[in-house]
């Protein structure tokens, strides 16, 4: 199970890092006047639905 949750990890890494380069590109391509900025802080993400608890 150890390896099976490295595998998710690391393909949400990949997800991420490829979201990112989307983002930047936009960004670098587009020159928008408010560039989309993204937060790969999830703390939020996770703890929200144990608040709703």
């Amino acid at each position: 199970m150890s390896l099976a949750f490295q595998q998710r990890r690391h393909q949400i890494v990949g997800d991420c890092r490829q979201l990112k380069m989307d983002v930047d590109s936009y960004n670098d391509n587009r020159l928008p006047v408010q560039p989309i900025r993204m937060s790969f802080d999830f703390t939020f993400d996770l703890e929200e639905p144990a608040l709703a608890a």
